[in-house]
C-alpha cells in the first residue's frame, strides 16, 4: 500500500517540478493558457513489478500480534518482512516506529534478526521477538528501536510474560527470564513438557502465573508452575486439544484462569474454552469463523489459516493474525467481532495500479490534463504507428503484451485509465530504449500526436515509471534529449520500489536531467508512490499558464460590508489568500477608503500566538484549542497517515543516492536531521504559519511566512452572530412553529450579544474563524480527515538550489452552512438549542465536519465523516475522539490479487514447487510457481455475472461463468485458460519473450449488492464524492405519509453526492444525513440513488447544491418535510419527495423517498452540457408554479473547443408543485422516450421581444449558446430576472489567449433576453447578446440595491463604462464587476432560493 502512495506522490511531484508550477489546477479560465497539458503515462511491465511491497497499511502473511499499553498493535510478519505497527483507533501504520513503520532488524542472520516471528509480547516498554527460523529471542526498545539479543533457542513458536517472567518454549528446551532482574532461570526440560513442549506450536501462561498451557498437535496440555517460576515436568491436565490441530496461537483470559483462547489453523476459526473448576475437563467450548476469504462482519467472520493471537488487557480486545488474510481481526473476550485492518500486501504492480487511479480520479489533475498510458518492458516491439477505433476505446499498432500504448492522452483518457490498468500484469525486462521509442513515436505521429501545433502555451511530457535497473541507457537518453531540444516535450523518470541500486537511481537522476525535469523522483513506497506523482502532476498542470490574481467570491452582507475572498497564485507554494471586508452602502456603492476595511492576512497572529486544532485521540483540542502542535507530532502523523499518504524527507542533514540531492541544501539549519521525524514536525509548524519549505532562501525555517493564509477558494463564507432565526408562524408545520413552541426567544436573548464571527474554508487546510469587526483569525480548526492531505504539500524535488517551495492542495474547500437546531447532542444531558455549522470538504475530499457553534469562541466537535474511495474505507470520528473505519470493497481487482496467484507467488518467494505452470492445488492453494486454469477463485463472495465487467488484453470479455463453492467462494471459469507466473519467466528471454501473465482485470458494477459497507449500513458513504454541494438543513418528517406529530420529525442535512470524477456510482446520489443520533454520530438517514439515463454516456455525479422547498420557503405548503430538487451531470433534473404527503394532486398514493426525472437536457460527452453548478429558483408570478434555472458547460474545459459543443440557458417548470408527483414512468434506468426534453420546451434563443415565451403546455424554455459559450457559477434569480455567467472561449486559432466574462439576463418565465439593459456592448464586442463585463471567468452573481456584483478571474472592462464615477470605482476594484440590473418583475416573494439560507 505504501508503494502504491508513493507511486501517487511521485506522480504529484512530477507535474510539479517544472517552471512556474502549482499543485492543483488554476481555477478555469483564470489566465492566458487555459489549455490542458498532455501526460504519457508510461509503466514499467517488468517481471521485478510482481515484486511484493511490505510497507504501508498492507500486511504480508502475518504470523504474529502483540498490544502495546496504549492498546496499538504489532504485527509480525513472515520471512524476513518485519514488524509493523498499527495505531489500532485509526488502522494506519505508525511511520515513527522502525524504518517508515517497518522493524526488520538485520533480517535472517545477525544479532537482532526478524525471521519467521511466531510470537511477541509487550513488556514494560519493549517488544519480545520469539522467532522459528531466527531461533533467538530479541528485545526491542519501543522508543528507541534499540535491539537486544535475549536468548539463543531453537525453533520457536510460543512466547508469554506473566508477572514480569518470560517463558519459551523451543524445540531445544525451555526459556524463563526473570524480566525484573535480567536473569535467566534454570529449569529442568523432561518429562512430558519435553515431550509435548519440545514442538509446542501454542503456550500461553495463566493471569496467575500458576499454569501453563501448551498445544502440540491435537492435545492440550496443562503443567502447573511452581514457587520457582519453573513449569513442573509433569502435566497436570492433558486433554484432547478444543482448538482442533494446531493452533498457532493461545491466550489466557486476562482476569479469569478458567478461559483460554485459541486459533484453529485449519478450521479457520477463534475459539473460547472455558474449563471446569478443577480444569480437568472443557465445560464450553464456543467459536467464531470459517473459511476463507471475504470481508468479516459481526455475523460472518472469515478467517484464513490463523496464526497467533494477543490479548489488549486494558481493552479486553482480542488480535488475531490472519496469515493467507493478510490481515489482523478484533474481536471482544466474547468473540464479537470489531474491525478488521491490514489487507494482502499487493506488490509493486498493485500498488502503481492504485496509485494511478488516484491520478486519473483527482478532479483537481483531471481537469488540466489530458493523460495517457502505455507499459513498456524488454523484447515487446515498442513503438506506436497506428491506432483503429474510435480515440477512447480503441487499439495501437502496435500492441504485445511487453509493449503498447494503450490510452491515448485526450479528455476522457483518465476515465480510460482508471478502466483498464488493473489488467496490466508484470511480465518482461527492462530495456530504457523501448519506453524512449514509445513516447517518441506517439508523440511525433503525424496526424494521431496529442500535440496541436497551433497553441504556443501547451506542454507535454513524458513520465516513465520503472522499478529496476534498465538497459539501453545511452540510446534512450539520446531520444529524450530530442524530444525536449526539439520539441519541447520534458520526461519525468520514477524510481519506483526498493529494488533500485545506486547505480540504478543514477541512471533514473541522469535521465531526469536530460528530459528537462532536474532530477528523478524516487518513491520507495506506494504511499511516497502516490502522492510524488500527485506533486509531479499538478507541477505539469500550473506550468501551462499565466495569470491574474483572481477573487473567487463575493458576500454581501445587509450590514454594509462586502466581502471578497482573493488569492494570489504562488509558484512552487502555497497560494497566497486574504479575506477582504469593503463598507458598501445602501445604494450600492462600494467605499475602498473607508477606516472600517481591513484584510484578514494582515491581521493573522504570529504562529505561535495562533489557536490551530484538530481531533487527536488523548489529546482534549478544550484545553485551549491550539493542540495542533509539534509537540503533538506523533498523534498527528498517526493522521497524516490515515488515507495511506506519508510524509517525505524535505530537509535531511547528510546526503543519500536514495534521496534528491538537494535536501541537504538546509543542513546546517536548526533542527534539521535525517529521517522525516523533523519533516513531521516542520509540516506542522508551516500549517501553523512558520517557513519550513525555505519559501525566502535563507535557511530560517521557523521564521514567520509572509501570508500564511491559503487561498479562499470555492468556499463561500457565512457571518454568525446573534440567533435570528424566524419564530413567525402561520402553519404548524413550519420550522418557525418548532422554534416557537421550543422557546427559542430564550436563546435568542441569551446570547443577543454573540460575537460576530465569519467563517470560511481556505486550502490550506483549515477552517477560519475571522472576527467580523476586525478580521482577526480567532481559531482554526484543521478537520481530522482533512488532515491526512497535508503530507501531499510536502514535494522534494522543489527543494532546489537558491530557493524551497511546497505543493499547493485543496483542502477545506466546501461552503459551511449554519443551522440552528433544538435537539439532544452527544455532549448533552437532554434537548437543548444549539447553533450547528456543518463544513463540507468540497474539492477537498469526500468529507465532511460538523461543529457545535454556539459559544463562538469554544466550538465543539460533534462528529466528521470522511469516504476514502481508494483505500475503501469510511472513516468516522466522534465527540470523544473516537476513531473508526467501514471498509467496503474494492470495485476492481488485478489477476495477482486472487487467491490462486497469490498461492504462486508466495511459492516462488519460498522456493516451494517447480518453475512450471499446471492446475494443481493442495489444500486449495497451487502446488507449483505458476498457475494456469479455466477455473479461477474471485475475492468477494456473492458475486453474479452481472455483477462484473472484465477487461482482457484491453477489451471487454464475457466468455466466463461465476458460481460458488463450498465454503461461498466465488468461482470464475473462463473459455481460455487464465496464466499467472510467480516468477519473472522472461528474465533471461533475449527477444521476443510470450511466457507472461494474462492480461486481465476485473470490475464489479456499482450496481451490485457486494458494495458498500457491510458491517454497519449506517455508515456506508460508499458513494460519496467530492463534496462540493453545500448541505441544506431541515425536519424530516421519518414516518412519511403517516407522520403527522412535528415533535418526531428530526433535523437531517440533503446534499447532492458530490464529485465522484472517474468512480461510476460514487457522486449518483442524493445523501440525508441524521444531524440527531447520538449513538451512530453522522449517520446516513437514507441515500438515494438518481436514475441514469440510458441515452447519456456521461459518467454521472451531482456536485451541485440542492433546491430545498419548505413551509419556512414558500407561502401555504400543506406538508411538512421539503420538495428538493437536484441537477446531475448528465444534465437531468430530478424532484424529491421528502414530506409527509400521502397523495399526489391526482390522488394517487405516493411516499417518502419517492423520486422522478422532472427533465433532461440531452446531454452527452459530445456536446458538453454538464450541469456542474446548482440551480436557482423562484415562483412565477404569471404561472404561479415553481421554476428552476440551470445551465450547462464543462467547467473543467471551459476552453474546449471541440466540434459538437453547445451548452443551454434553461428554464424549467414544475406543473405539479406544490405537490410531489411521478412523471418519468416505473423503468429504471429511465429511458429517454419517459423524460420530458427540450422538445416540450419553447426555443428563446433569438428572442428578445416575448414572443416566444411559453404556453401552458410547453415546460419551460431554453437558449442555446453558440461559439462554445459555458456557464461559470450558478444562476441568481432576482426581481424577475435570471443572471447568468458566462465564458466564451477565445476564438483565436492560438486559442492560449484569455477568452471574455459575459453576463446574460433572461426574463424568468418568458426567457426573453433582456440583456440590453445591462448596458451597451462596444467595438468588437457590439455583436454580443449578453452584456460583456471584461475577459476571465466570473463567480456567481450577487444582487444588491438594484446593481449586479461579481467576482472576476481575469480583468473587468471598465472602459466600456460611460459614468465617469463608476467608471473610477471600477478601475480601483478591477477583480469585481459591477453593473446595474436589469428591470423585472418587484414581487419581493420572488427572490433567490439561495437567499432563504
Amino acid at each position: 500500500m505504501n508503494l502504491k502512495m508513493l507511486l501517487i506522490k511521485i506522480l504529484f511531484s512530477v507535474l510539479i517540478l517544472t517552471s512556474n508550477v502549482f499543485a492543483k489546477a488554476l481555477p478555469p479560465g483564470s489566465g492566458i493558457g487555459d489549455v490542458p497539458a498532455n501526460v504519457l503515462i508510461l509503466l514499467d511491465k517488468s517481471g521485478s513489478m510482481s515484486a511484493r511491497m511490505t510497507s504501508g497499511a498492507g500486511v504480508y502473511y502475518p504470523e504474529s500480534s502483540a498490544f502495546d499499553s496504549n492498546g496499538d498493535v504489532y504485527v509480525g510478519q513472515y520471512y524476513t518482512y518485519g514488524i509493523k505497527k498499527f495505531t489500532y483507533s485509526t488502522s494506519q501504520p505508525d511511520t515513527s516506529f522502525g524504518t517508515n513503520g517497518l522493524f526488520k532488524g538485520t533480517g535472517w542472520s545477525g544479532n537482532c534478526p526478524v525471521y519467521y516471528p511466531r510470537a511477541m509480547k509487550v513488556h514494560g516498554g519493549n517488544l519480545y521477538v520469539s522467532q522459528y527460523y531466527g531461533r533467538k529471542v530479541i528485545k526491542i526498545n519501543l522508543s528507541t528501536s534499540a535491539c537486544t539479543q535475549i536468548a539463543s533457542t531453537g525453533y520457536s513458536s510460543t512466547l508469554d510474560i506473566k508477572n514480569d517472567i518470560l517463558y519459551v518454549l523451543h524445540h531445544s528446551g525451555i526459556l524463563v527470564r526473570n524480566l525484573s532482574t535480567n536473569t535467566n532461570i534454570s529449569c529442568s526440560w523432561s518429562g512430558n513438557l519435553r515431550t509435548y513442549g519440545d514442538w509446542a506450536y501454542g503456550m500461553t501462561v495463566d493471569h496467575t502465573g500458576n499454569n501453563l498451557y501448551t498445544q502440540e498437535n491435537t492435545y492440550l496440555n496443562r503443567f502447573e508452575i511452581q514457587a520457582n517460576k519453573c513449569p513442573k515436568t509433569n502435566y497436570s491436565t492433558r486433554i484432547r486439544s478444543p482448538f482442533s490441530t494446531y493452533s498457532f496461537g493461545m491466550k489466557a483470559h486476562p482476569t479469569d484462569d478458567k478461559i483460554l483462547y485459541g486459533t484453529s489453523y485449519y478450521s479457520h476459526r477463534l475459539h473460547k474454552v472455558t474449563f471446569n473448576a478443577a480444569k480437568t475437563a472443557i465445560a464450553s467450548n464456543t467459536h467464531v469463523g470459517r473459511c476463507c476469504t471475504g470481508a468479516s462482519s459481526t455475523s460472518n467472520v472469515r478467517m484464513y489459516y490463523p496464526r497467533n493471537i494477543d490479548i489488549d488487557t486494558a481493552n479486553n480486545r482480542i488480535a488475531v493474525a490472519d496469515y493467507y488474510k493478510n490481515s489482523l481481526q478484533f474481536f471482544d473476550l466474547n468473540l464479537g467481532f470489531i474491525k478488521e485492518i491490514g489487507g494482502s500486501a499487493g506488490t509493486r504492480m498493485t500498488g502503481a495500479h492504485e496509485a494511478l487511479k488516484a491520478i486519473v480520479t483527482d478532479s483537481s489533475l483531471t481537469s488540466g490534463v489530458n493523460f495517457g498510458f502505455g507499459y513498456w518492458s524488454s523484447g515487446g516491439s515498442p513503438g506506436f504507428n497506428s491506432w483503429s477505433g474510435n480515440i477512447t476505446t480503441g487499439t495501437a499498432s502496435p500492441c504485445t503484451s511487453r509493449a503498447c500504448i494503450k490510452v491515448r492522452a485526450h479528455k476522457g483518457g483518465a476515465a480510460r485509465i482508471n478502466q483498464i490498468v488493473s489488467s496490466v500484469s508484470p511480465g518482461g525486462g527492462t530495456n530504457a530504449r523501448d519506453w524512449a521509442i514509445q513516447a517518441e513515436k506517439y508523440y511525433l505521429h503525424s496526424s494521431l500526436s496529442p500535440i496541436d501545433k497551433n497553441l504556443t502555451c501547451q506542454n507535454s511530457y513524458v513520465l516513465v515509471i520503472g522499478d529496476g535497473y534498465w538497459g539501453s541507457h545511452s540510446s534512450a537518453k539520446t531520444i529524450v534529449k530530442k524530444l525536449l531540444s526539439q520539441h519541447g516535450i520534458k520526461t519525468f523518470t520514477v524510481a519506483y520500489g526498493s529494488g533500485l541500486s545506486g547505480s540504478g537511481i543514477n541512471n533514473f537522476r541522469d535521465m531526469a536531467k536530460a528530459g528537462g525535469t532536474n532530477d528523478v523522483i524516487i518513491a520507495s513506497t506506494a504511499a511516497s508512490l502516490k502522492t510524488q506523482l500527485k506533486a509531479a502532476i499538478s507541477q505539469v498542470i500550473a506550468s501551462k499558464l499565466s495569470f491574474t490574481a483572481p477573487a473567487i467570491t463575493a458576500t454581501i452582507e445587509k450590514g454594509g460590508s462586502l466581502y471578497q475572498a482573493q488569492f494570489d497564485y504562488v509558484q512552487n507554494a502555497e497560494w497566497q489568500g486574504t479575506l477582504k471586508r469593503t463598507a458598501i452602502n445602501s445604494s450600492g456603492v462600494v467605499d475602498p477608503n473607508d477606516k472600517g476595511n481591513w484584510s484578514a492576512s494582515d491581521k493573522l497572529p504570529t504562529p505561535d500566538k495562533r489557536k490551530i486544532w484538530t481531533i487527536l485521540t488523548g489529546v482534549d483540542y478544550k484545553t485551549d484549542y491550539n493542540n495542533f502542535k509539534d509537540t503533538n507530532w506523533k498523534k498527528i502523523n498517526d493522521l497524516f497517515g490515515l488515507t495511506n499518504n506519508e510524509v517525505s524527507e524535505y530537509h535531511s542533514k547528510t546526503s543519500s543516492t536514495a534521496r534528491p540531492q538537494n535536501t541537504i541544501r538546509c543542513a546546517n539549519a536548526a533542527g534539521v536531521a535525517d529521517g522525516n521525524e523533523d519533516d513531521i514536525k516542520g509540516l506542522i509548524n508551516f500549517m501553523r504559519g512558520e517557513d519550513y519549505f525555505d519559501y525566502d532562501a535563507d535557511c530560517k525555517l521557523t521564521e514567520k511566512r509572509d501570508n500564511p493564509l491559503g487561498d479562499i477558494y470555492h468556499s463561500e463564507l457565512v457571518v454568525v452572530g446573534a440567533p435570528s432565526a424566524d419564530t413567525s408562524f402561520v402553519s404548524t408545520n413550519q420550522e418557525a412553529y418548532w422554534r416557537s413552541i421550543n422557546n427559542y426567544q430564550a436563546f435568542q436573548k441569551q446570547y443577543a450579544n454573540r460575537k460576530e464571527i465569519i467563517y470560511v474554508g481556505a486550502n490550506d487546510g483549515l477552517l477560519h474563524a475571522f472576527s467580523a469587526a476586525d478580521g482577526v483569525e480567532q481559531w482554526a480548526f484543521a478537520p481530522p480527515f482533512i488532515v491526512p492531505s497535508f503530507p501531499l504539500m510536502v514535494n522534494q524535488n522543489l527543494n532546489r538550489p537558491g530557493k524551497g517551495g511546497s505543493n499547493a492542495i485543496f483542502g477545506v474547500d466546501g461552503s459551511p452552512v449554519v443551522h440552528d437546531m433544538y435537539f439532544k447532542s452527544a455532549l448533552d444531558s437532554s434537548s437543548r438549542w444549539h447553533t450547528i455549522l456543518f463544513i463540507p470538504y468540497g474539492r477537498g475530499g469526500a468529507g465532511f465536519s460538523v461543529l457545535d457553534i454556539t459559544d463562538p469562541l469554544k466550538p465543539l466537535h460533534l462528529y466528521s465523516v470522511y469516504n476514502d474511495t481508494i483505500q475503501h474505507q469510511v472513516h468516522v470520528v466522534d465527540h470523544d475522539a473516537n476513531y473508526s473505519s467501514f471498509g467496503y470493497i474494492a470495485r476492481s481487482y488485478a489477476l495477482s490479487s486472487l487467491s490462486e496467484a497469490i498461492g504462486a507467488k508466495q511459492n516462488e518467494e519460498m522456493s516451494s514447487g517447480s518453475q512450471t505452470c499446471n492446475s494443481t492445488l493442495v489444500n486449495g492453494l497451487p502446488q507449483d510457481r505458476c498457475f494456469k486454469s479455466k477455473t479461477w477463485t474471485f475475492p468477494v463472495q456473492g458475486i453474479s455475472k452481472g455483477d462484473l465487467t472484465i477487461t482482457k488484453d484491453g477489451k471487454n470479455y464475457t466468455q466466463f461463468n461465476v458460481s460458488s463453492n463450498s465454503n461461498g467462494d466465488t468461482v470464475l471459469t473462463f473459455a481460455h485458460d487464465i496464466t499467472y507466473y510467480g516468477w519473472d519467466a522472461c528474465a533471461n528471454v533475449s527477444g521476443t519473450c510470450n511466457t507472461t501473465s494474462t492480461d486481465i482485470g476485473f470490475t464489479i458494477k456499482a450496481s451490485s449488492k457486494a458494495t458498500g459497507v457491510q458491517t454497519q449500513p449506517e455508515y456506508d458513504y460508499s458513494q460519496l464524492g467530492e463534496t462540493w454541494s453545500s448541505p441544506r438543513i431541515f425536519r424530516l418528517p421519518t414516518d412519511g405519509p403517516k407522520d403527522t406529530d412535528i415533535k418526531d420529525d428530526r433535523y437531517v442535512a440533503v446534499m447532492g453526492g458530490g464529485y465522484g470524477t472517474q468512480f461510476e456510482g460514487v457522486g449518483n446520489a442524493l445523501f440525508l444525513i441524521d444531524l440527531e443520533d447520538i449513538t451512530l454520530p453522522g449517520s446516513v438517514e437514507k441515500v438515494i440513488e438518481v436514475e441514469d439515463s440510458l441515452a447519456s454516456d456521461i459518467v454521472n455525479s451531482t456536485p451541485g447544491t440542492t433546491v430545498v422547498v419548505t413551509p419556512d420557503t414558500a407561502r401555504g405548503l400543506n406538508f411538512t418535510g421539503a420538495l428538493v430538487y437536484l441537477n446531475d451531470f448528465e444534465g437531468k433534473i430530478t424532484k424529491f419527495n421528502l414530506t409527509n404527503m400521502a397523495t399526489d394532486n391526482s390522488g394517487k398514493k405516493i411516499d417518502l423517498y419517492d423520486n422522478t426525472t422532472l427533465f433532461w437536457a440531452g446531454s452527452t460527452k459530445s456536446n458538453g452540457r454538464y450541469m456542474y453548478h446548482s440551480m436557482d429558483a423562484a415562483i412565477g408570478g404569471t404561472t404561479n408554479s415553481l421554476w428552476l434555472y440551470a445551465g450547462t458547460g464543462d467547467y473543467e474545459r471551459i476552453a474546449d473547443r471541440s466540434s459538437g459543443v453547445q451548452n443551454l440557458l434553461l428554464g424549467i417548470k414544475d406543473e405539479n408543485y406544490p405537490f410531489y408527483k411521478d412523471v418519468d414512468g416505473a423503468t429504471e434506468p429511465t429511458p429517454a422516450k419517459d423524460m420530458s426534453d427540450l422538445t416540450e420546451c419553447k426555443n428563446v434563443t433569438k428572442d428578445t421581444s416575448g414572443a416566444n415565451c411559453p404556453q401552458s403546455a410547453d415546460i419551460g424554455w431554453y437558449s442555446t449558446l453558440k461559439d462554445y459559450k459555458k456557464v461559470t457559477a450558478p444562476p441568481t434569480v432576482s426581481r424577475g430576472v435570471v443572471y447568468f455567467p458566462l465564458y466564451k472561449p477565445s476564438s483565436s486559432v492560438n486559442s492560449c489567449s484569455l477568452g471574455d466574462a459575459l453576463i446574460c439576463g433572461l426574463d424568468d418565465e418568458c426567457g426573453t433576453n433582456i440583456s440590453g439593459q445591462l448596458g451597451k456592448n462596444l467595438g468588437s464586442k457590439a455583436s454580443y447578446v449578453c452584456k460583456y463585463v471584461g475577459q476571465g471567468v466570473l463567480s456567481k452573481i450577487v444582487t444588491f440595491s438594484g446593481k449586479l456584483f461579481a467576482n472576476i478571474a481575469g480583468q473587468a472592462d471598465c472602459d466600456a463604462i460611460t459614468d465617469v464615477k463608476k467608471k473610477a470605482e471600477c478601475k480601483k476594484k478591477t477583480d469585481l464587476v459591477q453593473i446595474d440590473s436589469a428591470i423585472g418583475d418587484v414581487s419581493t416573494y420572488r427572490s433567490s432560493w439561495r437567499h432563504n439560507y
